[in-house]
């Protein structure tokens, strides 16, 4: 197999996993709300071993695809803020959040620093990414709406921004924002793989 078809499988494989560890979270964890709460409550709960097993397969995952891009010679400039994403999300695994009327730590706001690189890098990725890929001949979506996916990752993490500094929308609805953030990223970076391993 040549690497940029294993890359492509170790990266859809990581994202599959790590899937399942966000619903997993979802199952055993009820006490942290889906609509108002972040993601990241969950790796500061007694469930931090499914949380840090996500964050750190989504990084090695977008690692992988990052480098099966630059094995494929596909879009390497905007395959570079992918890394800058990986690196955030395996970094954060060992910084856990600060839980809601907790007192602020210094982990607690290099947590918030990583998840504030991860939503910025992985917008600045799907955007460029969508538009270069969907225009090189031998990328395998060559419709616009893979561009399209791209662009509501980008869109759903500016809305994140938004909710994070407005104090009302972060208490009653970041966690929802959060999570579609989640799925589409976890979407886009599936295609993406799909699109490696047919290219």
């Amino acid at each position: 197999m040549e690497t940029t078809t294993v890359l492509a499988a170790v990266a859809l494989i990581a994202f599959a996993v790590a899937s399942g560890c966000l619903i997993q979270l979802h199952r055993v964890a009820p006490e942290v709300d889906p609509l108002r709460d972040a993601v990241s409550e969950y790796g500061a709960g007694p469930h931090a071993s499914w949380y840090r097993a996500q964050v750190l397969l989504v990084g090695l995952g977008a690692a992988a695809t990052a480098s099966g891009m630059h094995s494929a010679g596909l879009a390497a400039d905007g395959s570079s803020w992918l890394y800058v994403f990986a690196a955030s999300r395996i970094l954060i695994a060992g910084f856990p959040v600060d839980l809601p009327g907790s007192e602020t730590t210094r982990t607690g706001v290099v947590h918030n620093l990583l998840a504030a690189v991860a939503f910025a890098s992985i917008a600045v990725a799907a955007s460029s990414l969508g538009g270069d890929l969907v225009a090189d001949p031998t990328w395998s979506f060559d419709s616009a709406w893979y561009g399209w996916l791209g662009t509501i990752v980008t869109v759903s993490a500016v809305a994140l921004a938004v909710v994070w500094v407005l104090p009302s929308l972060r208490r009653s609805v970041f966690g929802l924002v959060e999570r579609c953030w989640y799925a589409a990223t976890l979407a886009w970076l599936g295609l993406t793989g799909i699109g490696l391993l047919m290219s």
